[in-house]
């Protein structure tokens, strides 16, 4: 009886395993890739409007001959360029 119930559970095992690997995706994976594609753009995004602070930033440090309030505005419409966008990365995020 024992053997019995070995090669019952091996069998149930092995159609349950080769059932799971028919399905197709269901709404929550799909949610899931869709989740993860927004991330992965939203990072880019990021690092794409820090990297365009940073230079901003950079091109000001080198500007010897300009005073120092017209660098301080530079620095302000970079930071708030990058500020906009990250809200704008955030509400997608949130919609999504």
């Amino acid at each position: 009886m024992n053997k019995f119930t070995l090669f019952v559970s091996s069998v149930f095992l092995s159609l349950a395993l080769i059932g799971c690997s028919g399905k197709q995706e269901g709404p929550a994976e799909k949610a899931g890739k869709e989740i993860d594609k927004s991330i992965d753009s939203s990072k880019k995004a990021v690092d794409s409007v820090m990297e365009e602070a940073v230079e901003k930033i950079e091109e000001l440090n080198d500007a010897s001959d300009g005073p120092a309030e017209r660098a301080g505005k530079e620095i302000d419409k970079a930071l708030d360029g990058a500020a906009e966008k990250i809200e704008e990365i955030s509400k997608d995020l949130k919609e999504k």
